[in-house]
């Protein structure tokens, strides 16, 4: 299923009773026949894959398993199958909840997750919200000339929809208006959040557990911006630094490996990273053939989902 090259699998979402099943998510028996079709005797535990991408040691077969975004999803649905299966993996985590703060990337997920049929049903929902605002035109203008093809190329697990999305949320409407109108549609939809936050995402304690049992935790900022590599150097530095002392401080020893939240990253993020100490980066995608190592390779776990599936099929 994957090509002989060193690289890591990422996970995000997992769905049980407990937890809903959103765009992307499996569940954990999903997790544990995709494991196996990837070959056990390939996924290095996660303390000797870091061992050996830093001595320049890993071969063209290893495998690790990554999870980003402090999930609880992941803790509870994933974990028990990472144990018995007698693995154990990087855990990629932003900060600002575990300091009380309800990250609203997440929280919008959950809404669009919960609130609506299919993610498809939230787009539609989501641009006739819009066309009640004083954002319709500049959205009308700015898909007047999307081309899907162009955006986001490395992400082919992403529908058109999914990048037209994406494309209005980071590169038309930013960040502010666009928590403004999410917020608004879930008032509208009379939605609570208020404690969704012990539904969401691992408090300290799992964190502790993840590293007493073995797992590496990792930087993924602080608030997890989805545009980091487009922000002053100042910010990046807050947002690592700032990631970095909590995890130290609850973990009780310096984190030494991260991911590029969205994949957005430059040349002063690797900066910032070096100087932290970080020693071990991922990449969300394989698009780089050369590489540092702040840049390893990631396959999105929902590719190689439907991969497994044409094979069964």
């Amino acid at each position: 299923m994957l090509p002989y090259r060193p690289a890591g699998v990422m996970f995000h979402h997992f769905y049980d009773a407990n937890h809903p099943k959103g765009q992307g998510a499996i569940s954990s028996e999903d997790l544990r026949k995709l494991l196996i079709s990837l070959d056990l005797r390939r996924i290095l535990p996660a303390g000797e894959w870091t061992e050996k991408a830093i001595g320049s040691r890993l071969s063209p077969i290893d495998v690790c398993l990554t999870f980003d975004d402090n999930l609880l999803c992941q803790f509870e649905i994933a974990l028990p199958v990472l144990e018995d299966l007698g693995l154990t993996a990087f855990w990629f985590i932003y900060t600002s909840v575990n300091q009380g703060q309800q990250e609203r990337l997440e929280i919008y997920r959950y809404f669009r997750s919960v609130g609506f049929e299919t993610v498809d049903d939230f787009y539609e929902a989501f641009r006739r919200h819009i066309q009640g605002t004083h954002f319709a035109a500049l959205v009308r203008d700015a898909l007047s000339g999307f081309d899907d093809s162009k955006y986001l190329p490395s992400c082919d697990y992403l529908s058109k929809k999914d990048k037209e999305f994406r494309f209005l949320r980071d590169r038309v409407l930013g960040k502010s208006n666009y928590e403004l109108l999410m917020d608004s549609m879930i008032v509208v939809h009379g939605f609570e959040t208020a404690d969704l936050g012990r539904k969401l995402w691992m408090n300290d304690d799992c964190l502790r557990y993840l590293h007493k049992t073995g797992h590496i935790i990792g930087l993924h900022s602080h608030t997890h911006p989805t545009t980091m590599g487009e922000l002053d150097q100042k910010t990046q530095e807050r947002e690592f630094t700032e990631n970095y002392r909590h995890l130290q401080r609850v973990l009780g020893a310096p984190p030494k490996t991260m991911s590029h939240p969205n994949n957005s990253y430059d040349s002063r993020t690797l900066a910032v990273l070096a100087e932290l100490g970080i020693t071990i980066g991922f990449r969300a995608n394989t698009q780089l053939l050369e590489h540092g190592p702040l840049e390893m390779p990631r396959y999105n776990h929902a590719l190689l989902y439907r991969q497994m599936l044409g094979a069964i099929e």
